[in-house]
Parts: C-alpha cells; structure tokens; sequence
C-alpha cells in the first residue's frame, strides 16, 4: 500500500497477487479488513476519499518499515511515479521523455520544511486537468497507470496533494506536521510517498545527486549542464506539475509556456524601424536560493515550504541548467519585471518581449529604446541579474533584424541561410532515397519548425517538402 497509494484494500491485494502469482493462500478483502480497520484505528494509515475507499500510509506506518523496506519502497515508488507521468504524457499527447540517472543512496536527515494554500477538494481527473493548467501533465494513480488494479476500477482521481486530499489531512498522517496550510518535510514525503531523509538528502548533499557535463553554445563555447538524477528529478517533476505550473506568468514572457515559442516572441517585433536585443549574463545560477525562497513566499507559499523547495530546487545557490523546476521558476522569478519593463515600453510606443534571458524591445525611436534598456539594466541589477554589454545590440531596417534566431525585417521567417541549407538536404534526399534514412527524423524535425511559422505554413514550398518527405518515408 505505501508504493501504490492512495489505494483501496483490493486494489492493494491485487497488487500483490501480481507480485506473487504462485501463492495461492493470500487473503481476500474480506479476510483483510480487520488489519485495514485495526491499522485505521491505530493511525498508520488514513482514509483519504471517503466514497472509493482509498487509504494513505501515516508516518505511524512509515516507521513499520524496515531501514531496508523503506529505501526499496522509495526506490520502487519513484521509479512507478516516474512512469505515470510519462503515461500521463503519453495520453495528453505530450512527448514522453523517460528519467535518466543513476539512483542515489537514501541518506540525510529531517531538518527542512515546507507548505503553501492547497484546495481540499479532489475531484475527477478528466475533469481537473483542462482547468488546472491546460493539458499539462498532472500524475495519475501510479497503480492506475500500471494496470494493477482491481477488476473494478473507480474512476480516476486528482487529489491535490497526489496523496491526499488536503494539508489538513497530511498533518493527521504526520508525527512531525506543519502548522495550518504549511506543511513540513515529512508532510511533503507522506504526499509524494516517500521517505522524509530522501528529501533531506537532496538538501543537505545536492551534489550527489547531479550529473555535470557541457555542451557547446551555438555563438561558441560551453555551456555546463547539471542533470538531476533520477530520484531527485521526480521529486522536482512533482514540484513543478503540483504547486508551480497552475501559477500564471506574464504574457510577455514566451519561454517555457504552452503555446508560446520563439516564432510568437518574434512575431511582435516585425516591420519596426529599430529592434534591440539584449542578453542576461549568467542567468540560471543568478538566480539565487535566497531569492526563490522570498518569490515563493510572496506566491502564498508558508514559509516552511518555499525553504524547502528552494533548496531543493537549486545547487550551489542558484536554479541548475538541467532541472526540470528552473525554467518556470526563472519566469515566476521574472514575472514582476515583464510587467514593469512592458508597462515602460507601453508609454513609449514601444514593444517588449522576453525569451528565458533574450530580452527584445523594438520600436520607431531610437532614443526611447536606449532609455528602456537603461531601465533595464537598472531593474535587474536590483534582483542580482546583468546584462550582457557585449551581446546588447540595436539593428536597423536597413540590416537583417533577428529576435532569437528569426528574422523580422517583412515578416517572421526563418534565416534566408537555414532555409537554403533545407531545401538543399530535401533536394539531395529525393535524388537519392535510398540514403536519407538516418536523416528522415532530422527532415521532419525541419519541416515541423518551418510549418510552425505562419508565413511559411501550407505554402507551395513546404507542400512540396512534405510531399518529398512522405516520399522517402515509405
């Protein structure tokens, strides 16, 4: 019950009949009610929905584990998350990318803690998921995902808490609770289902819980990548997809967002006499512990949580490029400056627009976009965020003027370069089909970008590339 939970009593048998389907002798549901009722009374585990039935291990029951039982629940926990997520994906139409790392050990101990205002209402899954935050991927019952369940399966339920139905229901579960709608350490491990010291261990030794490597920047040089490990990226995923990903950014931000890209960042800065782009130096590590905490507490997190999740969020002081929480994090972090920035530009006949840390402003005054970029500089060296000056340029119609990598002189585009190079690799691939298959998916990969530009989309051209590559599929 505590790697499956929430989870009724015959969804739990049957879970163990999958397990050991040799063993003829294991009880039935009836035959195991008097444990459930006695475990109920005594608090190891709790009702969490009343009409399914569906109960939660209490810290009482954590602690009827063995050291050794409560790593491998962990361990098989994480890893059974992990996959309804990724169904999860799958059946949203998302694109399912599975967890990669090596598991580290469960070690640390209590000390952090954590809790923001949840709703305590649970409701049907199908009918949660549009209104929280537009297709995103919001867990299903782990057991659900897997197919272990009962013969006959309630309908599926989101609980706020994934585990349980509100704050106030973790802290009767808890033997160390927060206070009113915080929650600490050991709230969050009973609402993820794992082991508080798990938690504690990504916040007392971040280190062992990252893989570092570097890849090349396009403009040249590297970039560090630091990738959670399996373990601690779950918990981020749940971070992100529970508490972070219902909070709105401002509109002006196009990283990170649904229905967002670097086409519609460029889309408002076409046909205007001067666009200036400018670069935030550093801009992930800057981004620092300290100042998540404060961010999220001003989101209406308690005090306890936006600690913890800080911590949990960061290495080394400052949002790891690699993470799964650092994206929206850095746009929650940046929301009050879009504002700002888009309220000063507004004045001024201006337009703003911000991908992660390319900043564009554009417009017909030179001048006036000089005095906006000095605004902000002056507004993120107040957040401990510089820009760039070397990457900080203004161009003029009478040069190539690009925002993120499109060109905006007539009409959003991709560069006359690139475009050439793709029709060449099309040509080459329909003069010789027999050799683009290694390169089939890259083709696709280039029609998809090219279609998802408005002024290229259904065109002569890309129907012609689609007919090429439906050609050299089959």
């Amino acid at each position: 019950m505590a790697v499956i939970q929430p989870a009724s009593p015959a969804e739990a048998l049957q879970f163990i009949k999958n397990i050991f389907p040799d063993v003829e002798d294991l009880p039935d549901v009836k035959d195991a009610m008097p444990t459930v009722k006695r475990w109920t009374a005594g608090g190891q585990i709790f009702v969490v929905d009343e009409q399914s039935k569906y109960y939660s291990v209490g810290a009482k029951g954590n602690h009827l584990l063995s050291v050794r039982q409560r790593r491998l629940r962990d361990k098989t926990r994480l890893f059974l998350l992990d996959s309804a997520r990724a169904a999860r994906l799958d059946m949203s139409g998302g694109k399912s990318k599975r967890l990669a790392g090596v598991s580290p050990a469960v070690i640390g101990s209590s000390g952090i803690q954590g809790a923001r205002p949840i709703s305590t209402a649970s409701v049907p899954l199908r009918d949660a998921l549009p209104a929280l935050n537009a297709g995103r991927a919001y867990w299903p019952r782990a057991f659900k995902q897997l197919q272990v369940g009962s013969d006959r399966t309630p309908p599926d339920t989101l609980f706020p808490l994934y585990s349980f139905q509100s704050p106030e229901a973790i802290h009767r579960a808890s033997d160390r609770p927060g206070r009113g709608k915080d929650l600490s350490i050991t709230d969050l491990g009973l609402a993820l289902g794992v082991s508080p010291r798990l938690l504690t261990s990504f916040i007392h030794k971040p280190s062992g819980h990252y893989r570092e490597f570097r890849i090349g920047k396009r403009g040249g040089g590297e970039r560090l990548i630091s990738a959670p490990r399996v373990f601690l990226k779950v918990v981020q995923y749940w971070i992100l997809d529970y508490l972070l990903a219902p909070i709105p950014v401002d509109s002006h931000c196009h990283a990170y967002r649904r229905g967002a890209s670097i086409v519609t960042n460029a889309s408002g800065h076409v046909r205007k006499r001067f666009v200036a782009n400018a670069d935030i130096k550093n801009f992930f590590p800057s981004i620092g512990t300290a100042a998540i905490a404060h961010l999220l507490r001003g989101l209406g997190f308690g005090v306890q949580t936006s600690r913890a999740v800080s911590r949990i969020a960061t290495l080394n002081g400052g949002l790891p490029q690699g993470a799964p929480t650092s994206p929206t994090l850095s746009n929650l972090f940046l929301a009050k400056f879009d504002k700002a920035v888009a309220k000063s530009c507004q004045g001024r006949g201006l337009t703003y627009s911000r991908y992660a840390d390319d900043i564009t402003i554009s417009g017909a005054d030179r001048d006036k976009l000089l005095a906006v970029l000095r605004i902000v500089a002056s507004r993120l060296a107040k957040m401990g965020l510089f820009l760039n000056e070397d990457k900080t340029r203004i161009a003029s119609q009478n040069g190539q003027q690009k925002v993120t990598g499109v060109v905006v002189n007539a009409k959003a585009q991709p560069p006359r370069k690139l475009r050439r190079k793709v029709r060449a690799m099309f040509h080459k691939a329909e003069l010789y089909p027999e050799r683009a298959g290694q390169s089939v998916a890259e083709l696709r990969g280039y029609l998809s970008y090219f279609n998802s530009f408005p002024a290229l989309a259904d065109t002569p051209e890309m129907l012609r590339l689609r007919g090429i590559l439906a050609k050299i599929s089959r």
